[in-house]
């Protein structure tokens, strides 16, 4: 690829609207704790202080954007937290031109680093380093700085407590993933119908067996839906390649493989239905047709061998 054409397609990349991301519930959670943080610093503290309270709570609120798998609360706080430390070390090493420059350059090496940790360690961190570049111009002094530095920290703990106080759609990301995953299977049994040897990409699996990895507190509360769901969705893909492939499944024609590709748009409508009711936490509400199909009394008679068990 030509690297005008890598340019256009990034280009392009970017003007495009991703509508199953848009969350105007976040949005406005997001405006409302950065509204109430200026309004309050600006009303007790002035204009300046305001500004570094704006940017701590603007930069908690994208933070909370972020497809990330850490609770939305923790993004927050250490948003607020890091952009606190970035201020205040900026400060203290701004009247030395070379102490400022090598921290600019240390943090902008760790920030290249924390891309390699994921997107959104890697999205808070480069904010950091242009933020910072507004902010250490903000105090006139060291306990100036180290109000500011406070005020950025409490930008990002409202918006944290916004986020207890007012969730929008609790485990999202993880219900996403695993949706996708499922939807990625009915995909794959459809395409098994025409093409009996199609390949499976696996990339949603993996990516919802990383939103599966909780802590322990996490696991307690995880909803019913997120427990065990992706093990069997795991299950299901050989099952679906074994059952198609003529190789170990039916033969290419006959009545075998006609109640296979019965079966299979079946389990495709079924899976469609499950990550449907796992993306929006509502009960699997299946096909009458599909259920028939996958009930079919003959099916027994009709199949033998591998297939049949």
């Amino acid at each position: 690829m030509s690297w005008l054409r890598a340019l256009k397609e990034t280009a392009l990349s970017g003007l495009k609207v991703e509508r199953k991301r848009l969350e105007p519930l976040i949005a406005v959670r997001g405006a409302a704790g950065l509204a109430l943080v200026f309004g309050a610093a600006l009303a007790l503290f002035g204009p300046a202080v305001a500004v570094s309270s704006a940017f701590g709570a603007f930069q908690a609120a994208i933070a909370t954007f972020q497809r990330s798998w850490r609770p939305r609360p923790v993004l927050a706080l250490l948003s607020g937290a890091t952009l606190a430390v970035s201020t205040f070390l900026g400060y203290l090493t701004g009247a030395h031109v070379f102490l400022f420059m090598a921290l600019l350059a240390l943090w902008t090496f760790v920030g290249g680093l924390l891309w390699a940790v994921g997107p959104t360690a890697g999205i808070m961190a480069s904010s950091n380093i242009a933020i910072m570049l507004v902010t250490v111009t903000l105090p006139t002094s060291v306990a100036a700085a180290a109000g500011h530095a406070a005020m950025i920290a409490v930008g990002g703990v409202v918006q944290a407590l916004l986020v207890v106080l007012f969730p929008v759609r609790r485990w999202g990301a993880q219900r996403d993933a695993l949706a996708d995953a499922l939807a990625a299977e009915a995909d794959y049994a459809r395409r098994l119908r025409e093409d009996p040897t199609a390949s499976f990409d696996p990339a949603p699996l993996m990516h919802a067996r990383s939103a599966a990895a909780v802590t322990p507190r996490q696991a307690r509360r995880r909803p019913a839906e997120l427990h065990g769901t992706r093990g069997v969705a795991e299950r299901i893909r050989p099952v679906l390649a074994s059952l198609a492939d003529p190789a170990v499944g039916v033969p290419p024609t006959g009545p075998a493989r006609d109640r296979v590709r019965e079966l299979l748009h079946a389990a495709g409508t079924v899976l469609d239905a499950a990550a449907r009711a796992v993306r929006h936490g509502e009960a699997v509400q299946v096909p009458p047709a599909a259920a028939a199909a996958l009930r079919t009394p003959d099916t027994g008679a009709v199949l033998s061998g591998p297939p049949r068990r």
